[in-house]
């Protein structure tokens, strides 16, 4: 039995988990512990690398969920970067 991978839940959990992961792994082996924008930014490049995945294998529902989980990531990070303290550049 073969599993379906071109669902948009799968692209949404892949859109969502890989930046965390990265920036988890970021803060176990980086010198510096605070948050910034530009690290927090800077995890969300690891969502291209499941966009052209399944876009250059016709997953095209799963591409959706990749793209709708870094807008919900993107809009934490302008929430927290222009309404909280949490990462500001000054």
């Amino acid at each position: 039995m073969k599993f379906d991978f071109d669902k948009v839940w799968i692209g949404l959990i892949l859109g969502l988990a890989a930046p965390v992961l990265v920036f988890w792994m970021y803060y176990l082996f980086a010198d510096q512990y605070t948050l910034k924008r530009v690290n927090v930014s800077l995890c969300m490049v690891i969502n291209l690398a499941p966009f052209y995945l399944t876009l250059n294998n016709y997953m095209y529902r799963a591409t959706k969920g990749v793209v709708i989980g870094t807008f919900a990531w993107a809009i934490v990070i302008f929430y927290l970067s222009f309404f909280t303290d949490h990462l500001r550049i000054l």
